[in-house]
């Protein structure tokens, strides 16, 4: 049995008990999700070092969108490999499988400049991405743009339809952990009895075409969704929904 098989039947229970809270599941989920793709990663790129997957203190630590949402920058040797600490958030995972996937992919890429030696980010906050980390992004599957952006250089590099085919477990296996910590939150912040949860409905982002899922108005209104494709937050498909609050785009 593959890791990829037992995190698939592991991750996705018969009869699932209700959580105890929200950040035991979330540290729990995380880091088997990321450990499975990431020895994925490495077993198909040599010299991508290790990782030592950890959770910020809260769920919305971090912003998702950014790589320092994934690396610290911190690294180590363990058993006697060098290893970095990936810092990821439920919010990360959140945003689906295939921009999980890119993002893993991004620091695998990082993972190579360590190894090799090669200065690949400068400035103060280290988030310019130089023509040596395009390289280095390319060489495990992502596309680096053709012109460098402001601020953070090379940094964004898609993982392509192609591409992304290559990983479909991988990317299945992280989507059914997104699957499970986004139910262990609900149930986690959701009142015991009564309050107010109402009809799931419709909200979708500002892709296109749009992506779509299906939320309570109570968790709509804890905060905002981000899409990890076109970064827009989430809205409601049909403006008729009352109380949007902070997640209104």
């Amino acid at each position: 049995m593959t890791d990829l098989a037992l995190f698939a039947e592991t991750s996705q229970p018969k009869e699932p008990a209700r959580p105890a809270t929200a950040p035991v599941v979330h540290g729990a989920v995380i880091i088997s999700a990321v450990e499975t793709a990431w020895k994925e990663i490495r077993r198909r790129y040599d010299g991508v070092p290790d990782i030592s997957v950890t959770t910020p203190p809260t769920a919305g630590a971090q912003d998702p969108t950014k790589c320092t949402a994934l690396r610290t920058g911190r690294r180590f040797i363990r058993d006697g490999r060098l290893t970095m600490e990936l810092q990821v958030s439920s919010g990360t995972l959140g945003l689906g499988g295939r921009p999980m996937m890119e993002g893993l992919l991004h620091h695998a890429a990082h993972g190579l400049a360590l190894d090799r030696g090669i200065t690949d980010v400068s400035g103060g906050d280290r988030r310019w991405h130089n023509k040596r980390y395009g390289r280095l992004a390319r060489e495990v599957g992502l596309t680096p743009p053709a012109r460098a952006a402001r601020v953070v250089g090379m940094g964004r590099c898609p993982l392509s339809d192609a591409e992304a085919a290559k990983w479909a477990k991988v990317i299945a296996a992280l989507d059914a952990a997104a699957a499970v910590q986004l139910e262990a939150t609900v149930e986690a912040v959701a009142p015991p009895r009564g309050g107010r949860s109402g009809a799931r409905f419709l909200i979708v982002c500002e892709c296109t075409p749009p992506r779509r899922q299906q939320v309570t108005p109570f968790f709509f209104e804890q905060g905002p969704l981000l899409c990890g494709l076109c970064l827009a937050k989430f809205r409601p498909a049909d403006t008729s929904v009352p109380h949007q609050g902070a997640g209104d785009g």
